[in-house]
């Protein structure tokens, strides 16, 4: 029975995404967590939410790597907060200009839409953000990531 408390921290160290980047033209990359290539689709998690959010007072030439870090921890709270409310998968993120756009498949929808628009709401009011919520069972969406990737 001692083996059983190991699991979980093992399993959360093997499932952490792995993401491989490619450029796309303009200012923008495509940028897909390659450990779910093999898995994907997953019939688990049918339903695609996607958050976009945008640096306010950002120029549309392309991130800078302090905007592109904090784009990385925006969206790193936001999967934390998703992770409270349904399981999910870490599909991959885009960049356009100044926004990025993540990817999550999860297995539930209840109340999603509305506590993730509270979140940035409450922690980033002056970020213009999106949240869309939509029924994806092929993952088309992820594996437009991994083909524009060229993955």
């Amino acid at each position: 029975m001692q083996l059983k408390q190991y699991l979980l921290p093992v399993a959360m160290l093997i499932s952490q995404a792995v993401w491989a980047q490619q450029a796309v033209t303009g200012t923008g990359k495509s940028v897909p967590n390659t450990l779910l290539k093999g898995q994907a689709p997953d019939e688990a998690y049918p339903f695609l939410v996607v958050t976009e959010l945008t640096l306010p007072g950002c120029k549309g030439t392309g991130l800078t790597a302090e905007q592109e870090e904090t784009h990385a921890s925006i969206s790193e709270s936001a999967s934390r907060q998703m992770q409270l409310l349904t399981r999910n998968e870490e599909a991959g993120y885009k960049t356009e200009g100044c926004k990025r756009i993540d990817f999550y498949y999860v297995s539930d929808t209840l109340d999603l839409r509305m506590v993730m628009n509270q979140f940035y709401k409450d922690n980033y009011g002056t970020y213009p953000h999106s949240v869309s919520i939509r029924p994806d069972p092929g993952w088309k969406a992820y594996l437009g990531l991994l083909e524009a990737a060229g993955k």
